[in-house]
């Protein structure tokens, strides 16, 4: 973790969460190789339970999920916070990692990514985007939550990664997500042609 992304984390700590409410906090690809210098050192409020999870065991790793794109082993509506920080650049298909942060997130919940804009190819297994401020702001689209604050550091600092963050918060009432009334609209008139075959 490099700490233009630590100090994000600690931006949207102070901005957003507040340490007299009990919350439950999920950080996606958690993994710390040293053990030393992650996320679980910002988010430790006394109230506060923090879960790392990634798909190795190791440091900072509480749940370990086989399938990147379907964490079974996480029910539904169970965490308030979900941060991510330089995760979703090295997953093939962010956009499913994004459906299963909108299923474990409970309504109303609270939404942290940040990803590099720019920066040296550095794979785990793969490295395969870099997004800019429209391309978070669209993560967040994508699963209809509503997007509280974005941007792209430029300062000094940050370089040569010049993190992109989006801060979004789910709606209290649950809405279909684009994929959702899609498959729907699949099953729909899959059951119309069977039904005419019949």
């Amino acid at each position: 973790m490099h700490k233009s992304s630590m100090m994000k984390m600690e931006d949207f700590k102070k901005s957003y969460l507040n340490s007299n409410d009990e919350l439950k906090i999920l950080d996606i690809g958690s993994f710390d190789k040293t053990g030393n210098y992650n996320y679980k050192m910002i988010l430790n409020g006394k109230k506060w339970t923090y879960h790392g999870m990634d798909l190795k065991e190791g440091n900072n790793v509480d749940i370990v999920v086989k399938d990147p794109y379907d964490w079974n082993e996480i029910e539904k509506n169970t965490y308030d916070v979900v941060v991510t920080g330089q995760a979703l650049e090295h997953m093939e298909f962010f956009w499913l990692t994004m459906e299963e942060i909108n299923r474990v997130l409970k309504p109303g919940g609270l939404c942290c990514i940040i990803v590099p804009s720019k920066g040296p190819i550095h794979k785990n297994p793969y490295d395969c985007y870099r997004f800019n401020e429209d391309g978070v702001r669209s993560l967040a689209k994508f699963v209809k939550f509503e997007i509280l604050e974005s941007g792209t550091t430029t300062d000094k600092i940050s370089d040569p990664w010049y993190d992109s963050f989006v801060i979004a918060q789910k709606p209290e009432t649950e809405t279909k997500t684009d994929l959702e009334n899609r498959m729907d609209d699949i099953e729909n008139k899959m059951d119309l042609i069977l039904e005419k075959l019949r």
